[in-house]
């Protein structure tokens, strides 16, 4: 198999992948004894956030669809406390780290990798607020989960403009990002603009009184619906020239060649779920819905298509995957794409589609378990903090 060429994301001085040795160190021979330092915490732990999040939905929307509910629905529960905790630690590092170190935060937004991974911070708070609409009910008092989705969202949604503005524009006002560095990290900055309409939708239009405020929150997301998708757009056409003329990224940045399958199936999911709101506020009809169901499983099927070859291309190019903190990467875009198969099945009717999705859980589970557990294991034996 061909090997991915480890010099096109970085230069030896400047390493973005989790585990590579600093130059200084590795000239010298002697390995780095790892250990965890605020300004060194890396910008993408959001994904871990979101990655669990979303597995819990996942778990309630399985319940939802009548799939072993017994088992989904207290399993989607237990997985949204845990990702409450893991929350709390995360954000509040990552915060901290943004006020006590900024200049090395905003070094890392700067940077061609790890500014698209800097954007999981607000993923993380995006991916919160979705999982309480949906999971919270369950255990809150129904007075506290709007408001707390309200805020968590409009917080999530300014600094996913925020960080995707300076990260993107940046890029361009500097003209000297090379091919290589170009992954599909870029894809999260769009992907959390996306999250946005997921977050609010389920809230519009379903209480009285509530129809100046309804129609603002419609209205912010389908512009941050625009916003995402045609970044989207944009970066997959990017995407697919560098994948074609430019070499693999290196092996711990496999797993950002999937990340494309969560934009595409949030866009399908949001089409639906907005239409239904829409319809709601009286400014669709039924027949709009049916079409942005079909429309919403186009995207749908080309997050398939994209994970996919996706898969091909890791199995082809790669001879190993050691294990790195971007392996959280593979599941919160397999959590979206399942998430929008459950629901888009139930709105075409579809069996077939419905099985298609359920697999997806069991994948996700699977893999979510797997990163769960080496990242437990890194954290003790102090591995994940190396470089």
């Amino acid at each position: 198999m061909s090997q991915p060429a480890e010099t096109t994301s970085a230069t030896p001085a400047d390493p973005v992948a989790p585990g590579a040795a600093p130059a200084a160190h590795a000239a010298a021979g002697v390995a780095p004894a790892p250990r965890f330092t605020l300004e060194g915490f890396a910008p993408g732990w959001g994904a871990s956030v979101m990655g669990t999040a979303a597995l819990a939905v996942v778990g309630v929307a399985l319940a939802g669809r009548g799939v072993v509910p017994a088992l989904t629905r207290p399993f989607g529960i237990v997985v949204f406390l845990f990702s409450l905790v893991l929350g709390v630690l995360v954000i509040g590092t990552a915060t901290a780290r943004w006020i006590v170190h900024p200049r090395a935060a905003l070094r890392d937004l700067a940077h061609p990798v790890k500014g698209g991974m800097s954007a999981t911070l607000p993923g993380a708070v995006l991916v919160l607020a979705v999982a309480f609409g949906r999971v919270g009910p369950l255990l809150l008092p129904e007075a506290a989960i709007r408001p707390t989705v309200l805020a968590l969202t409009a917080i999530g949604a300014v600094l996913a403009l925020v960080f995707g503005w300076a990260f993107l524009t940046g890029v361009f006002a500097r003209g000297d990002t090379r091919l290589g560095q170009i992954t599909g990290a870029w894809f999260i900055p769009p992907v959390v603009a996306i999250i946005v309409p997921t977050a609010l939708s389920p809230f519009i239009g379903v209480r009285e009184g509530d129809h100046a405020l309804d129609i603002d929150l419609l209205g912010i997301s389908w512009v941050m619906l625009g916003i995402g998708a045609a970044l989207f757009l944009a970066i997959t056409a990017i995407l697919v020239v560098r994948s074609a003329i430019a070499p693999l990224p290196p092996a711990p940045l496999a797993p950002t060649l999937t990340i494309g399958l969560g934009p595409a199936g949030l866009i399908g999911l949001d089409l639906l779920l907005m239409a239904r709101a829409s319809e709601r506020m009286g400014l669709m009809s039924a027949d709009a819905v049916g079409l942005a169901a079909m429309i919403g499983g186009m995207f749908w099927g080309f997050g398939a298509w994209w994970a996919v070859a996706a898969v091909i291309v890791i199995l082809r190019g790669y001879d190993r995957l050691p294990f790195a903190l971007s392996w959280w990467g593979f599941t919160f875009p397999l959590a979206a794409w399942t998430i929008a198969g459950l629901q888009i099945s139930e709105a075409v009717g579809s069996a077939a589609l419905l099985a298609i999705a359920v697999s997806g859980a069991v994948l996700l589970v699977v893999v979510w378990a797997v990163t769960l557990v080496r990242t437990i294991v890194g954290v003790a034996n102090r591995s994940i903090w190396a470089g």
